[in-house]
């Protein structure tokens, strides 16, 4: 095994995915949980109750929210640099370690960047322009400019430690 250089995992914050969950999935599930009270109850209140599908779809919205947001709660950006590649890895999203060879990068920086307005938002995005971010938190990122013309920015919080484990990396190159 190759020496480890850097290593690094990063998750979401927890705190406004609890809160983003809570709201998305009490939005659903309290018009379904109604919906179920009326349509078991012996003379519902009004003579408008929720409909089958209605509930169906409900209940099927509250199921993906909760996987979705499951998913999320387990993610971490993974990223580890030996004295021969910088591989970077995002499950349960993307389990298999995408690895980069010194020799495929040009050119690389520590940059900050906005994710929202460069990107979309966090997580794996890809934009025509800019290239592929994974991100998670943070606004500091490796930006690497591929030698095929690719870009691929990877966020970090470790800044000075990644970018002396970069230069371990590339100075093997030259």
């Amino acid at each position: 095994m190759k020496k480890l250089l850097f290593k690094e995992e990063q998750e979401f914050d927890k705190r406004w995915l609890w809160l983003l969950m809570l709201v998305a999935v009490f939005a659903v599930a309290i018009p379904f949980f109604r919906g179920i009270y009326f349509l078991t109850a012996e003379n519902p209140p009004g003579d408008n109750p929720m409909t089958t599908g209605g509930l169906i779809v409900a209940g099927v919205t509250v199921l993906v929210l909760v996987v979705i947001f499951a998913l999320m709660f387990r993610a971490k950006l993974k990223t580890k640099i030996t004295a021969d590649k910088l591989s970077v890895c995002f499950p349960p999203f993307v389990w298999k370690w995408k690895a980069f060879d010194p020799s495929e990068i040009e050119r690389y920086e520590i940059r900050q960047y906005h994710p929202k307005r460069e990107y979309g938002g966090r997580g794996i995005k890809r934009r025509l322009r800019k290239g592929t971010a994974w991100t998670v938190t943070g606004r500091i990122g490796l930006q690497l400019y591929m030698k095929n013309g690719k870009r691929f920015l990877i966020g970090t919080q470790k800044q000075q430690a990644l970018e002396h484990a970069m230069h371990k990396l590339m100075e093997k190159e030259d």
